[in-house]
């Protein structure tokens, strides 16, 4: 065994990793985001657009709804299977990079066939190629997700090491998030959403092969868990612990897609801007939620991680509610009562995205406490099952708003209740996440848990 080699058992880091070497790791982030905010910003709009816009409908509304929705719950069951087979492969290039080498590749393929429809107009064949495209998309996705995930807390085992990890791999996932969301809306102004995917896609898809680079070759598959998937994933989610994680992640999450697939419509429905200006607002989202992250690796090395996640759901919940009122008053523009209130939300998902990690580390140092093992991607693909099953609703929400309250220039009510939902929805999320109380280490859960 090398230094720079893993402990097979323990998962523990011989030697500590550089910052290059994070960053290589990190760069499956910044292909996450650029795909993410592309996708959940501009897939309803483009196959559902605004009525009376003059752009093609491609599918109804309703049939973007339940498709969107099942192909999460699919993506929901995908990742905790590829967490599970991860954790039990043994290869000579350890359990993670395998599934990211040959998943890379076709996540890039399907995403970029996502803006291409068969038929040019309102259309089933449509409707059943997007559903298509999205399975495959969605499962690579986990192949790369969840593997990739699982290698954070096999790098170390100190919170502080873990903290700062997570915290440069949120800066270059805003990157990427910055490119996805600053650059799509002119690019599809410019030559439309096909050749805008393929050019970013492209740059996702680079930065997915970089990650591979920055993998160290951790340990192979424990040798003494001998129980099946759904015995396992029983067992993980009869803890209360795991429940209130989960239930906190599944309400506060689908908040930031529901914002991201909310902005066009806000943009040209309620500012009176183009298509262009929603790479505007969100490109502001994404550079405040980068600003914040210093801030909030300081407050999470200050406070622990429990008490600064429950103060940014309440900031989350406060910037959702404010942004109902964008455009009701004729002080300022509403495109600058946007600038101005957006922030507000983007801030707290700073430190939502920079804790989110090392709270799960801490999940996986609490099973390897109570149970012996070592099995860091089956709580990284549970993640995925609450994150997704979340997301999952996002569409139906979205979907279901519309159609109760209006999406169009004479009537955009259902384009502002959405705010309404995400602040509601994080209330929930506040509210499941009082139970939880590990510590930020090991010694700590143990005391706390009385392990």
């Amino acid at each position: 065994m090398t230094m720079q080699d893993q402990d097979m058992h323990t998962g523990t880091p011989a030697q500590a990793f550089g910052v290059f070497r994070i960053m290589l790791y990190n760069m499956a982030g910044f292909t996450f985001n650029l795909y993410d905010t592309i996708l959940y910003a501009w897939i309803p709009y483009f196959y559902t657009p605004p009525q009376g816009s003059g752009l093609t409908q491609y599918i109804p509304l309703a049939a973007l709804g339940i498709i969107l929705a099942a192909e999460r719950v699919l993506n929901a069951i995908s990742d905790p299977l590829v967490g599970y087979f991860s954790d039990r492969t043994t290869s000579r290039w350890g359990r993670r990079k395998p599934y990211i080498f040959i998943s890379n590749p076709i996540l890039f393929v399907s995403f970029v066939l996502l803006w291409s429809p068969l038929v040019q107009g309102n259309s089933l064949v449509n409707a059943g190629f997007l559903a298509a495209m999205l399975v495959l998309y969605y499962i690579s996705y986990s192949g790369v997700l969840i593997p990739w995930f699982a290698v954070l807390p096999e790098m170390s085992d100190k919170s502080e090491e873990r903290v700062k990890i997570a915290s440069i791999g949120v800066a270059i996932g805003v990157a990427g998030a910055l490119i996805g969301g600053a650059l799509s809306g002119p690019l599809i102004t410019r030559m439309g959403f096909f050749k805008m995917a393929l050019l970013l896609g492209v740059i996702a898809f680079l930065a997915g092969e970089l990650t591979l680079f920055g993998i160290p070759k951790v340990g192979q598959a424990p040798r003494e868990e001998t129980r099946g998937f759904f015995p396992i994933l029983k067992e993980v989610f009869a803890d209360r612990q795991v429940l209130s994680f989960c239930a906190m992640i599944m309400f506060v999450q689908l908040t930031y897609q529901l914002m991201l697939m909310n902005v066009p419509y806000v943009t040209t429905l309620i500012l009176k801007r183009n298509q262009a200006d929603a790479s505007l607002l969100m490109g502001e989202v994404i550079i405040v939620i980068a600003a914040s992250a210093p801030l909030w690796y300081w407050l999470l090395k200050k406070y622990s991680k429990k008490k600064v996640f429950r103060a940014i759901i309440a900031m989350m919940t406060a910037g959702f509610t404010l942004s109902f009122f964008i455009g009701q008053t004729t002080i300022v523009s509403p495109f600058v009562q946007a600038m101005l209130v957006f922030p507000i939300a983007a801030v707290p998902m700073g430190g939502m995205f920079t804790a989110v990690l090392g709270v799960l580390a801490d999940l996986t140092d609490y099973d390897e406490l109570k149970t012996g093992k070592n099995r860091q991607a089956i709580y990284y693909g549970i993640y995925g099952i609450v994150r997704k099953t979340g997301w999952a609703f996002c569409s139906l929400i979205l979907a279901g708003v519309f159609s109760s309250f209006g999406y169009s220039a004479e009537n955009p009510m259902g384009v502002r209740v959405i705010w309404l939902v995400c602040a509601l929805s994080c209330l929930i999320g506040l509210l499941a996440f009082i139970p939880y109380k590990l510590g930020d280490s090991k010694e700590e859960t143990r005391a706390i848990m009385g392990l």
